[in-house]
């Protein structure tokens, strides 16, 4: 999902530093000289993210696929937005409760679904198995908040952008 990762890139850009004169630096003898910090947020967001992945599909990746062998699929929901983001699994399970919190975050992370902001994004998806291969297919619809209704107390949305992909997880 890409609008996260479009959203961060108007706000921040793609990473991209103009040149800057030196930048004086306050000292006791006022006449230190440091050159500007660059900034990338973006690549350290990407770098800290794909971390994230790395370190829960060698966690994941066994569990997964024979989850998915065993069931067929693994079908999921979501619901996120204003500072949250909740994925739920149809197959959960009390047995395997900590594998399935660990591959909700998982979800989150690697489909990019967005966890903050004044909006609200509802999406569907199932994990299967094709060509040796784990994938997820998905569908959402996201909405922002343009205004709020103080007289009934609701938030007033905007039209919905509809985004759907069929993501390559890992290798099986």
């Amino acid at each position: 999902m890409s609008l996260i990762s479009r959203l961060l890139k108007k706000i921040f850009g793609n990473g991209n530093v103009e040149k800057q004169a030196p930048i004086k630096q306050l000292s006791a003898n006022n006449d230190q000289v440091t050159p500007p910090q660059k900034n990338d947020f973006m690549a350290r967001w990407e770098r800290e993210r794909n971390e994230e992945i790395k370190k829960a599909e060698e966690k994941l990746k066994d569990w997964i696929i024979l989850s998915i062998r065993e069931r067929g699929s693994l079908t999921f929901t979501w619901e996120s937005g204003n500072d949250e983001a909740f994925v739920t699994f149809k197959d959960n399970n009390e047995a395997e409760e900590d594998n399935f919190q660990d591959l909700e975050e998982y979800i989150v992370v690697k489909l990019d679904i967005p966890d903050a902001g004044e909006f609200r994004m509802d999406g569907s998806g199932t994990l299967y198995l094709a060509d040796n291969l784990v994938k997820a297919k998905y569908s959402s619809i996201i909405k922002g908040v343009i205004d709020y209704d103080e007289e009934t107390d609701t938030q007033i949305y905007s039209e919905e952008e509809h985004d759907s992909g069929d993501k390559v997880l890992f290798m099986v």
